[in-house]
């Protein structure tokens, strides 16, 4: 009797700890916490960029010689005009949220006190003087 019973009050208590865990959350928050794609092609290009930057620098070492930098770079190229376009498409068609997201992350960086911005030369648009490439269309901004 007593095993039964401590049997039932060990499943109840393992059943308390772990049922949380799998229940799928769909408050305000939690979905506000998601990744949109948006997110993922913002992620992507400065992946992409950074691997561009590294490949250039590994060309000026002479670790690479011109006819294969010439090759990887212009695959690269493509797949960074590829990630632009579509991040374009995605802001392009009104979507609220890439919206809202860098209206808050001007927001954050005037109340950070980094008002310090620069022009792109590509596309004019504003960007804090740390970027070394432009947010909106990757130029290379001057530093």
């Amino acid at each position: 009797m007593v095993y039964l019973i401590c049997g039932i009050f060990g499943g109840a208590l393992l059943a308390a700890v772990v049922v949380p865990l799998f229940r799928k959350d769909d408050s305000l928050e939690s979905a506000i916490m998601e990744e949109t794609e948006w997110d993922l092609l913002q992620r992507k290009k400065e992946v992409v960029l950074g691997n561009i930057q590294d490949l250039d620098f590994e060309y000026k070492c002479g670790k690479l010689s011109e006819e294969d930098y010439k090759h990887v770079r212009a695959g690269m190229s493509a797949e960074a005009a590829a990630v632009l376009r579509q991040i374009d498409e995605i802001e392009q068609s009104r979507d609220l949220d890439a919206l809202i997201r860098r209206e808050v992350s001007d927001r954050r960086g005037r109340a950070r006190g980094t008002t310090a911005t620069q022009d792109c030369p590509g596309c004019g648009s504003r960007n804090p003087v740390s970027n070394k490439f432009c947010a909106e269309c990757g130029v290379k901004l001057k530093s």
